[in-house]
């Protein structure tokens, strides 16, 4: 019995060393590459303007406590996302042990199925938000503690001693409250917690009375964690946000319960769907489109090193033969109404509130409900007969699953990366600009909120607070889609807004514009009083342009530079450096300094892809009346029709030499 006990020991420290050696592998390898994405530009801009205190009034509005895990990360880790990226990836590891913790407390017998369901739920691929550490963080924090707190729960059913008792149901309701105090809908974990006590009573060798009276015992003290959350929430708290207020939400239920009722029951099945089936290939296939040779040999290589753990592992770390029937095959069915169980609760508190599983933009509400996918692919599997074939099958999702965040990760690194670059160039061509300024940007990373540009913004030119009593940025932003469009060009007055107590005064009459056409293509300055577009450029940016005020950039004054956390280094000082401090010393009117760039951007072999780019360039070597470099600039532009004819506009309007007027209108100016 002792040595027995000693194996299973053994065998869980290595089952431990396995999850964590293969967590690390999935979501460490781009972790030094992540930088801010979304919610975190507004975030760190605010903690760094007024104090991690800054916290409790941003998240007044929703979920107040997760005050408690910002502040004191904000606290130990400052502004650095490589610090919140290790420790969301240990929240998620914790997560994942306490799951493993919990399995083996229900199906002891059953090591190898309580492992698969284990890694699966570790690396489960329909949860996207991993690298986006410091707004999820409470998700992760939430989680491992929801996860704990259950484990605490069954080892306070299973404990004799009255005290250890008490003590371990008192931690396990405290985490069980913290859990929630994060994420509301993280309450659907409850179904998971409350059919672990079901089964544990459903096993003891009672009458079905005395079964039911112990279930009852069991979860009495459990029942306080959504119990008095749901007072709380539901009667006390008052939310304004719109998202995650239950009363505002289920007025349709009260309105028109039967149109609720098939509304909501097709988004639960589209949902269940997502979760079980298409995370396992959709998330890959949106994430691989920019795969190289280079990042498949790389996926693939993370891929095999974990099929080799795992094969290690089946060789010295489980005994051969090791039988999966648990306690007879009650097991599987026990599996089955948890897991579809999970995935159903899992899912309700999301879509009742009128949201769904986007693999885009929502795939965090996959992450309750992946319990139930965890235990059902596992169980699916052992249905299969030959032992082979189910390693085969099962190695099949973990290649998935690793593939999928392989490439979530690079696409991640990719964006922090484009964006590091449109903002190292516009420190380049902008050294200040007055409070006050309205941006309206487009570049390589999708601009859904105005934060994503006046976070950045502020950092380099403005990273305090224009107002002393609360959070307000020195320069605003415009999101750019139509209603943007139409306000602008109604010449709409200044606007307002209060989010989570940040206050903002974009204005439509006082707006720049900074455009990044193509990856290729340079941070383009739009000026309204010489307006050069590129071939690539939106048609909303060529709506505005005539608005655009380059008036606004300070001059000669010191540039800024923008700090290293979260903009990382400056990149190599190519084309594009020379192209935007040409366009600097252009608005300044320096020709001379246009002039010298140009000659040392291309005596080191530096052209434009762009080729609008080539303006500032054009304006001086014609100027300066030199016909050779007009030529060998206008043998780039003969490809692109729209950027010759721009050049023909502004080179013509300019006083020039006959001679170079005439090799003007003989290079650009085609009829």
């Amino acid at each position: 019995m002792k040595v027995e006990a000693t194996t299973k020991r053994f065998e869980f420290l290595l089952s431990i060393l396995l999850l964590s050696l293969v967590s690390a592998l999935v979501y460490l390898p781009f972790v030094p590459k992540f930088g801010y994405f979304n919610d975190d530009w507004y975030l760190m801009f605010s903690a760094g303007a007024k104090g991690s205190s800054v916290f409790w009034d941003i998240f007044a509005i929703d979920r107040p406590l997760r005050a408690l895990v910002m502040i004191p990360a904000y606290t130990l880790f400052g502004a650095d996302p490589l610090y919140y990226n290790l420790s969301a990836f240990l929240f998620r590891l914790i997560g994942g042990l306490s799951f493993l913790w919990i399995l083996r407390m229900l199906w002891p017998q059953n090591r190898r199925t309580t492992l698969w369901m284990s890694l699966l739920f570790l690396l489960y691929p329909g949860f996207l938000s991993q690298p986006n550490a410091i707004d999820y963080l409470c998700h992760m924090a939430g989680l491992a503690g929801g996860m704990l707190s259950i484990g605490l729960t069954l080892l306070a059913v299973q404990s004799n001693v009255w005290m250890r008792k008490a003590l371990l149901y008192l931690a396990s309701i405290l985490l069980g409250w913290f859990c929630l105090s994060q994420i509301e809908w993280y309450i659907g974990l409850e179904f998971f917690r409350f059919a672990c006590l079901f089964l544990l009573a459903l096993r003891l060798n009672e009458t079905l009375w005395k079964k039911t009276v112990k279930f009852i015992q069991y979860s009495l003290p459990a029942a306080l964690i959504p119990g008095v959350f749901l007072v709380w929430r539901l009667f006390y708290f008052e939310s304004e946000r719109g998202a995650t207020d239950v009363d505002l939400q289920l007025t349709d239920l009260r309105a028109e319960p039967l149109t609720f009722i098939l509304k909501y029951s097709s988004a639960l099945f589209n949902d269940f769907t997502d979760v079980l089936f298409r995370a396992w290939w959709v998330p890959f296939r949106r994430s691989s489109g920019g795969f190289g040779s280079q990042q498949w040999l790389a996926g693939f290589g993370i891929a095999l090193s974990i099929l080799l753990l795992l094969w290690i592992f089946s060789r010295f770390g489980q005994k051969p033969g090791e039988t999966e029937s648990g306690i007879g095959s009650m097991w599987r069915r026990e599996a089955l109404w948890v897991g579809l169980g999970a995935i159903i609760v899992g899912l309700l508190p999301v879509i009742l509130v009128g949201r769904s599983v986007d693999f885009k933009n929502y795939s965090r509400y996959t992450l309750i409900a992946s319990v139930g996918a965890a235990m059902l692919w596992p169980l699916l599997l052992s249905f299969i007969s030959s032992l082979r074939l189910r390693n085969i099958l099962f190695g099949i999702l973990i290649v998935s699953a690793s593939l999928t965040h392989y490439a979530n990760g690079f696409v991640k690194a990719s964006e922090t990366e484009a964006t590091r670059n449109f903002w190292w160039q516009v420190s380049w061509r902008i050294p200040q600009i007055g409070p006050g300024a309205t941006f309206i940007t487009r570049y390589l990373v999708a601009v859904e909120e105005d934060y994503f540009t006046w976070g950045p913004a502020n950092l380099i030119y403005h990273p305090e607070s224009d107002h002393e009593k609360y959070v307000q940025p020195a320069l605003y932003a415009l999101v750019l889609n139509e209603e943007t469009v139409e306000k602008v060009l109604a010449r709409e007055p200044q606007d307002y807004s209060n989010r989570r107590s940040i206050r903002t005064y974009p204005n439509y009459r006082n707006i720049l514009i900074l455009s990044q056409p193509r990856h290729f293509s340079c941070v383009q300055v739009i000026d309204l009083h010489q307006i050069e577009l590129s071939s690539f450029e939106d048609s909303r940016i060529s709506a505005i342009a005539p608005f655009s005020e380059a008036d606004q950039i300070s001059l000669n004054v010191p540039f800024q530079v923008p700090p290293e956390i979260p903009f990382g280094s400056e990149p190599p000082k190519e084309w594009c450096y020379f192209y935007e401090k040409a366009s600097y010393a252009r608005q300044l009117g320096d020709w001379d300094e246009v002039l010298r760039l140009g000659e040392e951007a291309i005596s080191r072999g530096y052209f434009a892809r762009d080729q609008i780019e080539w303006m500032p360039f054009l304006q001086a070597y014609a100027s300066s009346g030199d016909i050779a470099r007009l030529n060998e600039i206008a043998s780039h532009m003969t490809s692109d029709l729209p950027a010759l004819q721009q050049a023909c506009h502004t080179l013509t309007a300019m006083p020039l030499d006959p001679a170079v007027e005439k090799e003007v209108n003989q290079l650009f100016c085609i009829e």
